[in-house]
Order: C-alpha cells, then structure tokens, then sequence
C-alpha cells in the first residue's frame, strides 16, 4: 500500500478521530505529523497508543511543524480558519477533512445524513433497517461516534455505507460524494466557531456537493431554506412533507406513504416515538432504506423496535407516574421548540446552559403558549430571563442543575409535565449533555420517589 505523500499532518489528536487517523497513516511509508494545542502530558494516554517511530509531535504550541506537511487533516474539533491553517492554504498545502480522506480511500456507496437536529436518531434507525441487506450489515460511521477511516478496511467496493455527518466534518470536503443525502431539518447552530450563518449553510450544503443527476437528495419541504435550496441541487430531489399533499413522501399521524410508488413506507401507529421531529426522522430513514432496496416489512420492523437514545425525549418511569422527561441532548433552541410542540400545555421547563449567541425569540415564543414555570440555569439563564420580564408565568433561577431538578420536582403533579430541554450545549457547567441528563435524572428520582 502507498499513499502520494511524505508528510501528512494530523491536526487535532482526538482519542477517535485523531487516533484513528494515525493509526490508518502508520500503515503507509510516510512521515506523521501530529498537531494539537493540548500538551504531551495532557494527551499522554493517546500518544501511548500509537508507534511513534514514524511521528513527529507538535503539542501545546502554535502547530507550526504542519507548514512542512504534503497534506493537512483535521479533526472535526479543529476550525477551518485557524491562522496557521490559513497560511499552510496560501503555502498550497491541501486541508481536509477526515471525511474527505477516508472517502478517498475507499469506493463506498455513501448514504449521508446531516440536519441541525435528529441526525443520531436518524442514522440510528436508518443501521437498523439496514442491518439485514441482501444478506449483510450496512455499516454506521462519522459524527455518531465513530470515525470513517476506521472501519475503511472492511468496505468492499460498491457496498453501503450510513455516515452521520455534521457541519464540522463537512466544512473541508472537496471530493466527497454522498450517493443518497438525507438534509433533514435547518436551524442556525455552533455559530461560535461558524462565525457565521452563511458560513455554517455552506458547510452543511456541502453534504450535496458532487452529486449527479442519478443521486438521491432527500430534504424536508416543510423546512423554509431546505424549500428553497431544492432549486439549487444537481441530485434527484424528494421531499417530504406533514403538509404539502404534493410531496413525495406525505407524513402523518399514522402514516408515512411513498407517492411515487404508491407504497406505505410506515405505520406510525405501531411506533413509539413522540412528536412530529421524531416521525420526519423514522420518515426519512425509511425512505433512505427504501430506495438501497430494503424490504417494507424489515423496514417497518426496524422502527417499531427502535428506542430513542438516554436524554432524548427520554421518559423517565418513577414510583408516582409523573411525566419527566430528560431531553438533555436539546443544545439548540430548535431542538427545544421540537419537545415543547410534542407535549401538552401546563409545563415546567429547565433550560439554559453555554451562551453560543443563540436566537432565542421562536422559542420564547412557545414557551409563553405552553410553560407554567420556567426555570433557568447557566450562562444564558440571564439572557433567557430578560426576554419574560413582562410575562406572568413563574420565573426561577437555579445555581445548578440538581437545584433545578429540585425546583420543578416541588411543582409536579398528576397534571402537569417536568421538562428538561435546555435549548443550550452543556459544556458551560458539564463535560457533556450526557452528564447533565444524568445529574438532572438522578435527582428527581432521588426526590420523587
């Protein structure tokens, strides 16, 4: 094997993508350069994992050393516009992503899923009814935790493969081609390393980048920009929609029905999946499995088996039967708008966390028609609670989350919902919304029962 490189740089050393990375490189007669702001001591666990005899590292410093680089790799922590990232562009040192890399190593068919919220969901549900085609397993990578390139050596030319994609994987590809592109909903998000949202458009646009006319892009025509962008895709594009009764795939509450094929895709009524969001997602991986060829009856199997992942929508079972639920993994006020629509009125909120400059004015909105108490925590708790100054529903502010959890637990009854869907990231107060859902779950439990 030989890669058309001396020296390939990996810039960020991340325990799987960065790691994986280098770990792909170290089969090829080539130098390694690994990149990152951390220190030696900081990411000794990681460097303690690799061969190093092939690599150079550059840690805790400004990442010069991949000026001397044929070829740049990011991993999807690393912003695209860094300084050194620029001058090694202008010193005509390619960058890319670790996506765009691993595509060109293999010949895949790549099934590609991005949208501002429910990717997992989505990837999740479209592996499972994929898991039996034509006899073998459709394999699941990228933004869903688990790197591309690691699993390139079990592809075999021409198989499938599901890629959950995010803008930070997407914002360097140049080659990469998704033969069916699943866009499922847009919100403006992580506009803290975006700058921008033109520039996060672009980089989740990029999904479509490359496509033929025999490829497939499926988007949501409910969703005003996605409407819009369909003028602009060379791909066949189909479209779903809870409300056009001219799109290809009509969604409602019992069903998602194929136009085109005249076919019943779904029976949303052997289901388990709360709100509208969540029947697009199953919609859309449906779809998706559909057109690779699967079976109506496996794909329906799928779905009716599937489970929403902890802290997503995620109920909460306690001694009393009070509705609780952990929607942790809500870290953007879109994701926040989608609970609330699913729930009844008569609802105790939780929210807030890191300020990422987020507009917050459609999700003021519905929670004036549908929260009885709000109660607000972290970096944004200030920025949340000046937009109800004249409102009359109950405003709290917590210290932390197991004093929130604490404060909505004294206000539950038979009647009402616990809710928390903090339309904010966690990465103020926690190490992840995993760990945010977890202090939230544990706490009512404690105080419920």
């Amino acid at each position: 094997m030989s890669l058309d490189y001396q020296k390939v740089a990996v810039f960020g050393f991340s325990r799987r993508t960065g790691l994986a990375l280098i770990k792909y490189l170290s089969k090829f007669n080539l130098e390694i350069i690994v990149v990152d702001s951390k220190t030696k001591e900081e990411l000794e666990t990681l460097i303690a994992q690799v061969d190093s005899k092939n690599i150079t590292f550059d840690l805790g410093g400004s990442g010069d050393k991949i000026l001397k680089s044929d070829l740049i790799i990011l991993s999807p922590g690393v912003p695209y516009d860094l300084a050194v990232l620029k001058e090694a562009r202008e010193k005509g040192i390619e960058t890319i992503s670790e996506i765009e890399f691993a595509f060109r190593q293999s010949d895949a068919e790549i099934i590609g899923v991005t949208g501002t919220n429910g990717k997992t969901t989505t990837t999740e549900m479209l592996g499972a009814m994929l898991s039996d085609l034509n006899g073998r397993t459709v394999k699941v990578a990228g933004n869903i935790g688990i790197p591309f390139i690691s699993i390139i050596d079990q592809l075999q030319a021409g198989e499938k493969v599901i890629l959950e994609l995010s803008s930070f994987q997407l914002e360097a590809v140049k080659e990469f081609r998704a033969r069916t592109a699943l866009y499922l909903n847009y919100s403006p998000d992580h506009l803290d390393r975006h700058h921008s949202e033109s520039n996060y458009k672009k980089a989740k646009k990029n999904i479509f980048l490359n496509q033929k006319e025999n490829d497939y892009a499926i988007i949501d025509l409910d969703d005003p920009y996605l409407y819009q962008l369909k003028e602009e895709l060379e791909a066949e594009v189909i479209g779903l929609s809870s409300k056009m009764k001219d799109a290809d795939l009509i969604i409602d509450h019992k069903r998602a029905y194929y136009q085109k094929d005249n076919v019943n895709l779904l029976d949303f009524r052997k289901i388990d999946l709360p709100g509208e969001h969540n029947r697009k997602n199953a919609a859309f991986a449906a779809l998706a499995a559909y057109l690779a060829g699967q079976s109506l009856e496996k794909i329906q199997m799928a779905a009716a088996e599937y489970k929403l992942q902890s802290h997503r929508m995620e109920y909460i079972n306690n001694k009393k039967g009070y509705k609780i639920i952990d929607d942790s993994k809500a870290t953007n006020p879109d994701a926040a708008v989608k609970a609330l629509k699913s729930l009844d009125q008569d609802i105790i909120l939780i929210a807030g966390g890191q300020d990422r400059n987020a507009e917050f004015s459609d999700l003021a909105s519905i929670i004036r028609k549908k929260v009885k108490t709000l109660i607000l925590v972290g970096e944004t708790a200030e920025k949340l609670a000046l937009l109800f100054k004249n409102d009359e529903l109950e405003l709290i502010r917590a210290e932390n989350m197991k004093e929130a959890a604490e404060f909505g637990v004294e206000r539950l009854n038979q009647n009402n919902t616990l809710l928390l869907s903090p339309a904010c990231p966690s990465w103020d107060m926690f190490t992840s919304y995993k760990e945010r859902g977890k202090i939230f779950k544990e706490t009512v439990l404690k105080n419920v029962n």
